[in-house]
């Protein structure tokens, strides 16, 4: 014996008692359209499907008769003339239930509807206000820190009581990437913070493209995107992406991920959209307009170079390893600027920024310096690879612009410096001597060898 309750495209499945194992188990939601319950609230009468066997009516018959049921009866629950849940009855036997039964279960079912509607509307207001603690004590963690990277893993912490997840992250879009900006969870995946990924490889895409959460229930069934591949051999089953908006527009997606299938339903959602509904504003401040990120080019700025660099050679002097600077310049800039304006200008520097983030790899990080310098930092990065890096930046500059060349100056630690300053010297007056030819690429002989005929060799 159950009650099923309809609730908008779905029934929820309540007080199960049964002798046999049931299908469907307490609390499930199941589709309404298609079922005994559907047809039952529409026509607010009795139904009795004698022997399931001889007459299979709905979609759920299947699934019953799975179970060893071979007669079901459903008595509608009403309240005020219109039906709020259905009350089940299975049997292993066919024609289990005679007319006198089904007259004395009618009766009973007038008697039990008005404190069964009140034990609903209870449930939900319980429901709510779980739900509102839930997401009160969620934005605490947020406002408590202006800072959202300072709070993330304390945030996905106190996440998890309410969302289960074996991987969370924050993607935010950049052109036709999405970029990974903070990532927490137990599965080890090769998408780390600051990881750069085409947009259209993943589910945030469509989340975008359609303004709303998306909820893959079994990866392995619902294969759809190019990354679904790599996501189920990390072991990830299920997941659920939710849309970040500021001022009208997705600017990225909340991302869960869990090692189980269907994970993630009714209740999820509406903790996470509600949840998203009240942060996103926060989550854009952050990444979109920090004091990090610069708005003109859509490159990191100046500030977050000088944290970048410290915390690499920090790493570095740790654990030991390289990384490659690359300092560029743009050759006849200013009078390109004088030629076609600043807004031209602008449009310009935009265009270059971008051509360097999508000639780089995913894991390095691209700066705007200063008026038409760059910054491209390369973690884990000998000189040599550097050097055909800003090769390839500096060839695709040149494909796109008549006027526009870029002059670098490479630098790799620890050889060439072993501090900020150091470093930064060293890459600042290879620069200086690759704008003297311009459209150039300079870098110490000693520690490197020629990558093209444009690259010139101290």
């Amino acid at each position: 014996m159950s009650i099923c309750i309809p609730e908008g495209e779905f029934l929820k499945v309540k007080a199960v008692s049964s002798k046999i194992p049931s299908y469907f188990k307490e609390d499930e939601k199941v589709p309404l359209k298609g079922t005994a319950t559907e047809h039952v609230t529409k026509t607010k009468a009795v139904l009795y499907e004698e022997d399931l066997l001889k007459e299979q009516k709905f979609y759920t018959a299947k699934y019953h008769i799975a179970s060893g049921i071979r007669s079901m009866l459903r008595i509608p629950l009403i309240i005020e003339g219109e039906v709020f849940a259905v009350w089940v009855l299975a049997s292993r036997n066919p024609y289990a239930y005679c007319k006198d039964d089904i007259e004395l279960l009618k009766s009973i079912s007038q008697q039990i509807s008005a404190p069964f509607k009140i034990y609903i509307l209870y449930e939900k207001l319980k429901e709510q206000n779980d739900l509102i603690n839930s997401i009160h004590s969620l934005t605490h963690v947020v406002f408590s820190e202006i800072d959202i990277n300072k709070v993330f893993h304390r945030f996905s912490k106190e996440l998890k009581k309410f969302i289960p997840f074996e991987r969370f992250n924050i993607t935010i879009i950049e052109g036709e990437y999405l970029r990974y900006m903070a990532v927490t969870g137990e599965i080890d995946a090769e998408r780390k913070e600051g990881t750069l990924i085409p947009l259209k490889d993943t589910a945030s895409y469509w989340v975008i493209e359609n303004k709303k959460t998306l909820i893959r229930s079994d990866l392995i069934k619902e294969k759809g995107f190019p990354l679904d591949e790599q996501k189920i051999k990390e072991g990830i089953r299920s997941s659920m992406h939710v849309p970040l908006f500021y001022k009208g527009k997705v600017f990225g997606t909340m991302n869960f991920s869990s090692t189980l299938p269907a994970s993630y339903k009714e209740k999820e959602k509406k903790i996470a959209e509600i949840l998203t509904n009240q942060i996103s504003h926060i989550i854009a401040v952050s990444y979109l307009y920090s004091p990090f990120y610069n708005h003109l080019t859509e490159v990191y700025n100046r500030r977050y170079f000088d944290e970048k660099i410290e915390e690499e050679i920090k790493n570095k002097e740790r654990y030991g390893g390289v990384f490659s600077l690359c300092l560029c310049d743009l050759d006849n800039f200013k009078n390109y600027n004088d030629s076609y304006g600043h807004t031209e200008g602008d449009n310009c520097l935009k265009k270059i920024a971008q051509i360097m983030k999508n000639n780089v790899r995913k894991t390095d990080f691209v700066f705007r310096y200063g008026g038409d310098e760059f910054v491209i930092l390369m973690p884990n990065t000998f000189l040599e690879e550097a050097v055909k890096i800003i090769e390839r930046v500096k060839n695709k500059v040149k494909e796109t612009f008549n006027e526009i060349t870029i002059s670098a100056g490479v630098a790799c630690y620890p050889q060439d410096g072993k501090t900020r300053t150091e470093i930064i010297d060293k890459a600042d007056s290879l620069l200086i001597k690759g704008k003297k030819k311009k459209d150039t690429v300079v870098f110490d002989i000693d520690y490197g060898k020629e990558i093209s005929t444009d690259t010139f060799l101290l």
